[in-house]
């Protein structure tokens, strides 16, 4: 996939990236919003940078046009077929995780990203539903996920890497295009 926007190109994230995502990924507070456990080397960041590239098929850049930067990246899964809500059973779904750098945050480029990314994957890829989500203490994200129109379908209580416990949010956007396929309310799990 390859995606440009009037700012920013999102593409496959490539091993040259690497010093770019150094600057961002590491950050405690990228982490935690996250829910992975802190990167606290670089040794540990390479590692995490490399287990991306390679076992996640879909690991992509948000990279800003001007200055062939990254900035960020989202990686798009396939929702898994075992445990999917009823409503959902024989529909396509993707799961979508991102972030971009504090130091580019409150710029739109999330939201420019995603909007890009999900037209794709309903428009291009015939995707039906989108899944993503956020953790209660990451109000930015929750906002977001409203603003692109995203659902809460599920709330569940996690468990942190650092062993805090913390309330996740599970949404879902479907596709307009697409016969209605969640018609429920929101569940506790």
């Amino acid at each position: 996939m390859y995606l440009e926007t009037d700012r920013l190109i999102l593409r496959r994230m490539t091993a040259e990236d690497f010093e770019d995502f150094y600057e961002y990924a590491p950050d405690p507070e990228r982490c935690r919003m996250m829910g992975t456990a802190p990167l606290r080397s670089r040794k540990e960041a390479l590692e995490a940078f490399e287990w991306l590239l390679f076992n996640e098929k879909r690991f992509y850049a948000i990279v800003l046009r001007e200055e062939n930067k990254v900035v960020g990246h989202i990686e798009v899964q396939n929702y898994p077929e075992e445990g999917v809500r009823p409503e959902l059973a024989g529909k396509t779904g993707r799961v979508l995780s991102f972030c971009v750098s504090r130091v580019y945050q409150r710029r739109g480029y999330a939201a420019e990203a995603l909007r890009a990314l999900i037209g794709y994957l309903f428009e291009s890829r015939g995707v039906d539903y989108i899944v993503s989500g956020y953790f209660d203490f990451n109000g930015p994200s929750a906002a977001l996920h409203r603003k692109l129109g995203f659902q809460v379908f599920a709330v569940s209580d996690v468990k942190l890497p650092d062993g805090a416990r913390a309330r996740a949010t599970d949404t879902i956007l479907l596709n307009p295009s697409a016969p209605p396929a969640y018609r429920g309310e929101v569940s506790e799990k």
